[in-house]
């Protein structure tokens, strides 16, 4: 069933291929930092949740399904301008010197 869905050329597979691997990978890592320290000391090692939708937006190139990789950009896109809105916010990037 599962099979059948990712070879779908869909805006949903998209959706769900790209948030779905940012949300695990996410998930995992709260679960693996969770007894380090607080969470907001290791916001920036978030970023390593943007690699597996990259992988899979490849997979997708390969596949020449176009309506799945748009999907995938946009959703890391979105994303990733969240990401950076909260790392400001919270101090944990700094553009000063």
């Amino acid at each position: 069933m599962f099979k059948h869905f990712f070879t779908q050329d869909t805006l949903l597979v998209g959706l769900v291929a790209g948030l779905g691997s940012l949300l695990v990978t996410a998930l995992l890592l709260t679960v693996c930092t969770f007894h380090l320290s607080p969470l907001t000391s290791h916001l920036s090692w978030y970023a390593g949740c943007f690699i597996p939708p990259l992988l899979i937006m490849r997979y997708y190139v390969k596949l020449q399904k176009s309506t799945v990789v748009k999907t995938i950009i946009v959703t890391l896109f979105i994303t990733f301008i969240a990401f950076m809105f909260l790392l400001f916010k919270t101090h944990s990037l700094n553009l000063n010197p």
